[in-house]
């Protein structure tokens, strides 16, 4: 099996980016036992070629946590149907992106590709993924009793274009033991920014430590969700809000956590390498806002030892969404879609898989797979499935996917919010640029 992994950089100023150079492949040996199908949820699929097959997939990997974990199930698949090989690219962060723009560019596109929900717009829009309805029909991906609301992102044009892997949440993660020694309640679902900063407070003036890094860009989303707007208009053409103040509040509040020593400085930020490396998993903050999902609180526990609470962002709740962890698509180049799509249903449905899986990328949907492994479920994914529906109760419906323009945006409020962080420009006229470049980027997208 091969397996490499280097270079990765995890960059962190105001909006969290894994923009490494990394990149990797793994591939299991074909076993020679037969499959087991009986063991995936669901009605039998139609048959495939037993001819000998090799897959290519590709994901994205900021820890290599997420590279076993993937690797497990290729091994599990290939052992199930020895005839068909996978072979497995993983890239870091912008670089996985980067990397699928190249291949697209030159009609090379991996047969199972792992989609963001962010970015399958714009592969629908080229005409680079196949519809999966047909094998969808035949029940080659089965989502017999599945609610058709946990794939309707993948959907477009009344065509089903991703599966997706699990369900996912934004989340703060706190330390209970830190609250605890600073007196400090954890965070309920009515927790809001005025007792965040006052909790902030508390842990430097009680314990002497940080409370938690700066503000990301998923915080800045919500942020807006929560006064009723969103970062892009309905038509995609625009920002989504018309008030700059929204944006200049967010930054002051951060300014002033800044200068009064509340948040871990950008500098200690910027030098942050993965997932297992941040200042909350290092035990060096209360809270642990980091831009992470709900997904990731096996790393969180297993780089601090301990358990670790869950809690929404500041704001009582409001703005908050459940997500699509990620979505497999295939290619429209694809020269082995039916296998493709077999292994998209392996990864979605075989009661193994989701075992091994351990809802690492999101937890299950299927009923009949969440019925297959419950009693596998340790404390922590309890507790995970109890935040992702206390979530679900407050919580609005998620954003349409960002415009094709999107990530050009995203690094234009990077660079701005940089700027302001390190004060090198004011949170209003850092409004006022990040309206004007952003409106002119999404006019001309469109």
């Amino acid at each position: 099996m091969k397996r490499k992994i280097t270079g990765l950089t995890f960059a962190l100023t105001a909006v969290v980016a894994l923009a490494g150079c990394a990149n990797g492949s793994t591939s299991a040996p074909a076993a020679t036992t037969a499959a087991a199908t009986s063991a995936t949820a669901g009605a039998t699929q139609a048959p495939v070629s037993k001819d000998p097959v090799t897959l290519r997939m590709t994901y994205w990997a900021g820890s290599q946590l997420t590279v076993d974990r993937n690797n497990a199930v290729v091994q599990l698949f290939q052992k199930a149907y020895p005839n068909i090989k996978v072979e497995a690219e993983y890239y870091a962060g912008d670089a996985y992106w980067d990397k699928m723009s190249v291949l697209a560019a030159s009609n090379n596109l991996p047969d199972v590709i792992r989609m963001d929900y962010s970015k399958i717009t714009n592969f629908v829009n080229k005409n680079l993924l196949l519809p999966l309805d047909d094998y969808l029909k035949d029940k080659t991906i089965n989502l017999e009793g599945v609610n058709p609301i946990h794939n309707a992102g993948g959907r477009f044009n009344d065509k089903q274009y991703g599966i997706n892997i699990g369900n996912n949440a934004l989340v703060m993660f706190y330390n209970p033991e830190l609250l605890e020694k600073a007196g400090v309640k954890p965070p309920a679902d009515n927790y809001t920014w005025e007792q965040y900063e006052k909790d902030l407070r508390t842990f430097k003036d009680k314990l002497g430590i940080l409370g938690d890094t700066h503000l990301t860009q998923s915080h800045f989303s919500v942020w807006l969700r929560q006064h009723n707007k969103s970062l892009f208009s309905k038509g995609q053409d625009a920002l989504g809000y018309e008030d700059d103040q929204l944006f200049v509040d967010f930054f002051k509040q951060q300014l002033r956590w800044q200068k009064d020593g509340l948040i871990t400085p950008l500098g200690t930020e910027l030098e942050v390498k993965s997932l297992e490396d941040g200042p909350f998993t290092k035990g060096q903050t209360a809270f642990g806002g980091f831009g992470y999902w709900s997904n990731h609180v096996d790393i969180m526990e297993k780089q601090l030892k301990k358990n670790v609470g869950l809690a929404p962002y500041p704001g009582d709740g409001k703005g908050m969404y459940i997500k699509p962890s990620f979505f497999h698509s295939i290619s429209k180049s694809s020269k082995h879609p039916k296998e493709a799509a077999l292994f998209i249903d392996f990864y979605t449905n075989n009661i193994e898989a989701a075992k091994s899986l351990n809802a690492y990328f999101g937890m299950p949907y299927n009923p009949k797979v969440i019925q297959g492994i419950q009693d596998t479920f340790t404390e922590t994914q309890k507790r995970v499935v109890t935040y992702l529906t206390n979530v679900e109760k407050t919580a609005s419906a998620i954003d349409a996917p960002e415009p094709a323009a999107g990530a050009e945006v995203n690094k234009v409020y990077k660079n701005i919010s940089d700027e302001i962080l390190f004060e090198k420009t004011t949170p209003e006229e850092g409004a006022k640029r990040f309206r004007k470049e952003a409106n002119a980027i999404l006019a001309k997208g469109k």
